[in-house]
């Protein structure tokens, strides 16, 4: 009998536990949360928080000031850092895949110095290298744009990236508007910080809302998936906390060329290289290396003259814009022609030549991209004529080799190698160089698809 008590008392408890044990997990599952999003803007092709750059010193005032408030009530518990970076669709998808992923890396960087709370918490940092619905709503909140109903047919209709890009730029006053006014926009890192409240407190500036389980419960190695939505300002807050003041037209540089010279060659060494395109070169180099001993008993001199070709194989890290041109790695076709004098001691030359042949080459950014430092190595053929001679007892003179009028060689292999410092030269222009680009390559593609209607006709 008493074991039946016995029974009946451990169901009780059992029963009694399992309910406090869920009556826990549903006050878990109901804990409020507060919750809101930032966003921070970058400049073109930057991916530098700057304080001074549009309202970026209010957004980081008032996010200190709503998280030290925050998290200075009771019961509250850092819950998730999310980061989403994304880069206006005005450039090579390349760099703009690099560039939103650096600004994503620098926006999780700076908020981890500023709230260190933070740095174990739920994060998530995501980046969009072409924010195409942004976009959209940046059209959709503007009916005054010109040419707005094409630009958002292209949207709407063109799966093509690349083709797309093209086909808005060649909209010249809807992009031209766009670049001057709105693009900025897209150029951001949406930040959404959210705070797990335990205790029931409700003075806040947050929007609030349920969670299921702060962040601690949660396996923090969890595949996120893909956010499928814009964060630009046009979806993250009402249109009248949209800034109304725009900058004024764009101010935009192209590289025109630029001017280098061979750190290996003593004395005179000179040369500009002008891009053209997307990944070709052309340029001109002009050489007097010389050296001259004490009394004239050896010499070494040079002058010569170089036209190249160069094809650069450009990536994500080293892809052109207008402004940065002339990185990465290349090949290239030279030739060239010169005079020369050589003399040791006893025995000299003087002569003429002609090379030819193939460089690869490598061209490294430095100095915050304002310089290159280049390498390159060539390959090739000479042909030389020369005149023997030898210099006289106070080597002053020149006594060439009686009855002989010339001699000639040949040589293939290495014919020239170079590190060279190269500056490219930026100027100002009015237009932006990406509308030129895209309506050369809208032109392109017209002729490409001409072509190939012909063809199949």
């Amino acid at each position: 009998m008493k074991s039946f008590y016995y029974r009946i008392l451990i169901l009780v408890l059992a029963e009694l536990i399992a309910c406090v044990t869920l009556c826990a997990q549903a006050s878990s599952s109901y804990n409020p949360h507060i919750e809101k999003r930032y966003n921070l803007f970058f400049r073109i092709n930057s991916a530098t928080i700057e304080e001074g750059f549009k309202d970026n010193k209010r957004t980081l005032d008032q996010m200190r000031k709503d998280i030290e408030t925050t998290l200075e009530l009771d019961g509250t518990v850092p819950d998730s850092l999310t980061i989403l970076a994304t880069a206006s669709p005005d450039g090579s998808v390349a760099l703009n895949k690099r560039l939103a992923n650096n600004r994503a890396r620098s926006t999780k960087k700076l908020l981890l110095e500023l709230f260190p709370e933070f740095k174990n918490a739920h994060i998530v940092v995501e980046h969009l290298e072409e924010d195409w619905d942004g976009l959209k709503q940046v059209l959709l909140a503007h009916p005054e744009f010109p040419q707005r109903d094409e630009m958002l047919k292209i949207i709407d209709n063109d799966n093509d990236v690349q083709h797309k890009e093209q086909r808005l730029r060649a909209l010249k006053k809807g992009w031209r508007y766009l670049v001057e006014n709105h693009i900025y926009a897209l150029r951001n890192s949406s930040i959404t910080i959210k705070v797990v409240m335990t205790a029931d407190n409700s003075d806040d500036e947050f929007v609030r809302g349920k969670v299921e389980a702060p962040s601690s419960q949660r396996d923090t190695a969890k595949a996120i998936e893909p956010i499928a939505f814009s964060h630009t300002p046009t979806l993250d807050q009402p249109a009248s906390t949209i800034p109304v003041t725009y900058p004024g037209p764009g101010k935009y540089r192209k590289t025109i060329f630029a001017a280098r010279s061979n750190l290996l060659m003593p004395g005179l060494s000179i040369g500009l290289e002008f891009p053209i395109h997307e990944n070709w070169s052309i340029g001109i180099n002009y050489n007097y290396p010389w050296a001259v001993s004490k009394y004239n008993k050896w010499c070494v001199e040079k002058l010569s003259l170089f036209l190249d070709a160069k094809y650069w194989f450009t990536n994500e890290k080293t892809a052109w814009t207008p402004d940065s041109r002339l990185k990465g790695h290349g090949v290239g076709l030279y030739a060239g022609t010169g005079y020369y004098d050589f003399q040791n001691i006893e025995r000299g030359a003087q002569g003429e030549f002609i090379n030819f042949g193939v460089d690869y080459l490598y061209a490294l950014p430095v100095a915050n991209d304002k310089l290159r430092i280049e390498f390159n190595l060539g390959i090739g053929f000479i042909k030389t004529w020369y005149r023997p001679y030898t210099p006289s007892s106070d080597f002053e003179d020149l006594i060439k080799e009686p009855g002989v009028k010339y001699r000639s060689t040949d040589f293939f292999g290495p014919t020239r190698a170079g590190i060279s410092l190269v500056y490219p030269i930026t100027v100002p222009v009015k237009k932006s160089p990406w509308i030129k680009m895209g309506e050369r390559m809208l032109r392109k593609a017209e002729r490409q698809e001409k072509k190939a209607g012909g063809k199949n006709d």
